[in-house]
């Protein structure tokens, strides 16, 4: 089983202490699910929230990182392709079904468009179920998306549980 990490790389309009903050729920987040002994798949940006969430997944003790890049696009110039293992989707429209296709549980650590596509295209490649953490986001999502998906805002005090409920199935 993997687990897919989606959110944001950037919080273009966070100040320093937001950002720091975020860091702070996110190493939380990341020492969760490497305790679940479950391997992840990202694209994380250079420089990005997501970079710094593979860096502390690995930090403590993470299985594998799965990087989910455009390999016939622009990857290098964007793309951390260090942290792990390249999973290639060739080009960027691709990716979120490629994403999808690849893990078997989605944590949401926030809202993006490129998120928003990532949820959308799990109702069509390998429907999952997506625990949004409920720390990063200022509202659920739409209630028509909700019936269609299996969505769950789970606060951070319950993430581990959660994970080990459904991972234990």
């Amino acid at each position: 089983m993997k687990i897919g990490i989606i959110g944001p790389n950037a919080l273009k309009d966070s100040s320093e202490k937001d950002l720091e903050d975020r860091k702070i729920i996110l190493t939380k987040v990341a020492e969760i699910i490497s305790k679940s002994e479950k391997e992840i798949v990202l694209t994380p940006d250079k420089n990005s929230l997501l970079e710094f969430f593979g860096k502390m997944y690995s930090k403590y003790d993470g299985k594998k990182i799965w990087i989910v890049a455009p390999m016939k696009d622009d990857a290098e110039e964007y793309l951390n392709l260090e942290m792990g293992e390249i999973i290639d989707c060739e080009k960027w429209y691709r990716q979120p079904s490629k994403f999808n296709e690849s893990c078997d549980l989605m944590v949401c650590l926030g809202y993006a468009a490129g998120v928003l596509s990532e949820i959308g295209a799990s109702q069509y490649f390998n429907p999952k179920k997506i625990f949004i953490v409920k720390e990063f986001v200022s509202s659920k999502l739409p209630r028509e998306i909700n019936r269609v998906l299996d969505i769950e805002y789970v606060p951070l005090e319950k993430l581990e549980v959660s994970i080990r409920n459904y991972v234990d199935k």
